[in-house]
């Protein structure tokens, strides 16, 4: 039996065309494909209060942590800047929670793009609200305009990563956003960067945590991550009737 990876939810803010619902929680379906394709059985995971997250990630093998808005920079200690986009409070207290149970139980974790700073933030890194304002070297444009599936600069990557073996390095990216990690806690690791500087990727050694700004439309990336997840699910140390064997 493939295993359970749960992938967080965005919020549809607008009403819908079909049944004209606001506040529709969806999860990307590239995502949800990934997860197919790789072996694991695709959950998506809408908002909950707090006080749930520990019964929903005793069901959880894996979770990726997507995309989505701006992250509310008083889980930082700070105030907003003016050109800090769009915010859900409640989906970051949600992720937060998510991501600080998951790291506990030993659960593994891959974050793309906003889930990268996410992870980032609620194991005590920092992020810039806005790198036209805050980033202090010469920027490239990491918030493309081109088609989503059609990269746009290169990232060098840490021959010493799990990333590395993964995709190589000066490697050739999409990119799209405005927020990126700043500072990073001790036990994670920057293992890649763009041109400029910034930071496009995060692991723990061990690759039981895994963020990269890259965008799932890096189809073989973004498989082999996941696969990762995978292979973690197996060698971890956790609930022993979690750990048998599957079709992964």
């Amino acid at each position: 039996m493939g295993k359970l990876i749960g992938i967080t939810a965005d919020v549809y803010l607008g009403a819908t065309d079909v049944i004209n619902q606001k506040l529709m929680d969806f999860v990307p379906r590239p995502i949800v494909d990934g997860v197919l394709m790789a072996g694991g059985i695709p959950v998506g995971l809408p908002i909950l209060p707090v006080d749930k997250v520990n019964q929903l990630i005793e069901r959880m093998d894996g979770i990726i942590f997507s995309g989505g808005p701006d992250i509310d920079p008083s889980f930082m200690g700070e105030e907003p800047i003016p050109k800090l986009g769009v915010t859900n409070r409640n989906r970051d207290r949600f992720e937060i929670a998510m991501i600080r149970t998951a790291v506990a139980k030993k659960i593994p974790i891959f974050g793309i793009c906003r889930g990268a700073q996410m992870i980032n933030v609620a194991l005590g890194g920092t992020i810039y609200q806005d790198l036209g304002t805050q980033y202090s070297g010469r920027l490239i444009k990491h918030k493309q305009q081109a088609p989503g599936d059609q990269p746009t600069h290169f990232v060098r990557v840490d021959y010493n990563s799990k990333l590395y073996k993964t995709i190589g390095d000066n490697v050739f990216v999409n990119s799209r956003h405005h927020q990126a990690i700043k500072e990073v806690p001790d036990f994670l690791r920057v293992v890649a960067t763009a041109s400029d500087g910034v930071i496009e990727a995060i692991e723990k050694e061990d690759a039981s945590i895994q963020g990269a700004k890259l965008n799932p439309v890096q189809l073989r990336f973004f498989l082999t991550c996941v696969k990762q997840v995978l292979l973690q699910i197996k060698i971890r140390i956790g609930n022993p009737n979690r750990m048998e064997s599957g079709s992964i």
